[in-house]
């Protein structure tokens, strides 16, 4: 079972779920940050070594920092400056994550802001129309959920 692996076994697994094992075992043993950041530092580097597809390699790397879990600001830096070592040589990128991760947000929140204004559009001419049937703006304005100063400003 691999659990019961050793570490060199472990970090010379051509199986990715390995590094993840060991970073569990890591995080499990590791008294001080100090032993964390290595570890971390260790299976970063590995990962940079190997031949998988960049997007493997990085999102498996996220994963482990997750199970690591720095919590010193020093070894934070110091691990985030390794970090962009390795992007910067191409070995594990990480901008461009990032990059797509922001343009979905701005994206998505784009497409909520849209929902929001359409939806309000559709309230003030759902208003607009029942004004023009002579309904009263206080009962438009509670069935519509407006404000009702907003619904007598749309008779101008």
């Amino acid at each position: 079972m691999i659990m019961d692996l050793d570490d060199s076994s472990l970090l010379s697994s051509s199986n990715p779920i390995a590094l993840v094992f060991y970073a569990a075992k890591s995080a499990l043993r590791a008294k001080e940050e100090l032993q964390r950041y290595n570890y971390l530092y260790t299976v970063a580097g590995l990962l940079a070594k190997r031949g998988w597809n960049m997007k493997d390699k990085r999102d498996l790397l996220l994963f482990i920092e997750r199970i690591i879990n720095l919590k010193d600001k020093t070894f934070k830096r110091q691990y985030w400056e390794y970090r962009q070592q390795l992007d910067k040589e191409g070995k594990i990128v990480y901008e461009h994550f990032l990059k797509d991760i922001e343009e979905e947000i701005v994206e998505q929140r784009g497409f909520e802001k849209g929902i929001e204004k359409g939806l309000e559009k559709g309230k003030e001419e759902m208003a607009r129309n029942l004004l023009t049937h002579g309904i009263s703006p206080d009962v438009i304005a509670q069935s519509a959920g407006l404000p009702v100063e907003q619904v007598r400003m749309l008779i101008k």
